[in-house]
């Protein structure tokens, strides 16, 4: 029996602009626009409904879709986790755009920038999974998306991927790594998809991170990661992240702690009161030089080493403290 996917592949290896329109033909439906209304009270003019609109994927034919947090937050209520009251989260397909489904949030992780969503419906068009970790700098890249909002709904920009772990700093000190694409993705564009020559999505659009003042400069959260975050999200409707409970101060550079005789490390500046770090004995003034035996000279440094643990792990902490190392047992504690 002859499958038009075989015929795509054909049609893909002999030229790259029909490659375009083969990929534009199989990742559009699964693609979807969103569109969110909610109430804002304004001190002149009341309660007035207000909306805004972006790109999701779908990445389970039962009806899962992925998004950015940003794109849907406006509709949240933080406390519950779900949409608040008097809002509500529309998704359109691309073939039924005059009947709306409403939306169910599953869950979201506002630090990576991503939410999972949920229709009732079964049948979809699932987009299919690449491979973010084989990703090479040149190859093809298409974004698709709702650039304008729905008005332009299913564009698509074609590019490449111009870079690789472009690591981005979010609030909190987190760090995210981010594909890199001269795809031309614009607001609408954001919880799109990027795809490979393939049709398969190599990472989610996201425009909350992007340089400003410089054109042909676009990037997507790995798909790797997206998936991994997702499968979380849909399970616990929150990401559980080791928690250590400091506030460190950042003017603590190399200069400071040979001024005063002291090693270079993470400076704390406070403890939260019976969090982590207090429960195992430490205080603000510490440098804590060591996270599980690797030195740590930097709070970014300790995020990377406390990110590899679970919350309730036992890990060891060396601190520096009047003129003496010590080593203290810390059990991470939990944070959404």
């Amino acid at each position: 029996m002859h499958r038009a996917g075989e015929l795509k592949r054909v049609e893909i290896v002999q030229n790259a602009e029909s490659a375009v329109t083969s990929v534009a033909e199989k990742v559009g439906p699964s693609v979807v626009g969103i569109r969110t209304t909610y109430q804002n009270t304004n001190e002149l003019f009341g309660v007035q409904s207000e909306g805004g609109e972006g790109s999701g994927i779908i990445i389970s034919s039962d009806g899962y879709i992925l998004t950015n947090h940003h794109v849907v937050e406006n509709a949240l209520n933080d406390r519950t986790r779900k949409v608040q009251s008097g809002a509500k989260i529309q998704v359109y397909l691309p073939n039924k755009i005059d009947k709306p489904y409403t939306a169910e949030v599953k869950g979201y992780d506002a630090k990576t920038d991503l939410a999972v969503l949920k229709i009732n419906e079964k049948n979809l068009n699932a987009i299919e999974f690449g491979n973010s970790d084989e990703l090479k700098v040149g190859e093809p890249a298409i974004a698709i998306g709702n650039p304008g909002g729905l008005e332009y709904m299913g564009s698509v920009t074609q590019g490449v991927v111009s870079g690789l772990n472009r690591t981005v700093q979010l609030d909190g000190g987190r760090k995210i790594r981010l594909v890199q694409t001269d795809a031309a993705i614009n607001p609408g564009n954001s919880g799109g998809a990027l795809v490979n020559i393939k049709g398969q999505l190599i990472g989610v659009n996201t425009i909350k991170m992007v340089a400003t003042g410089f054109e042909g400069l676009g990037f997507a959260i790995p798909v790797n990661d997206a998936k991994k975050i997702a499968d979380e999200l849909i399970k616990n409707t929150y990401i559980s992240k080791p928690y250590l409970g400091i506030s460190v101060d950042q003017r603590y550079t190399v200069d400071v702690a040979k001024e005063n005789n002291m090693p270079m490390g993470v400076y704390v500046a406070d403890v939260e009161i019976l969090g982590a770090a207090e429960k195992a004995g430490i205080q603000a003034g510490d440098v804590i030089t060591k996270f599980n035996n690797k030195a740590v000279k930097a709070y970014a440094e300790l995020e990377d080493e406390k990110n590899k643990f679970k919350p309730g792990d036992t890990v060891s902490i060396e601190i520096f403290r009047d003129g003496k190392n010590k080593t203290v047992k810390v059990k991470l504690g939990e944070t959404k």
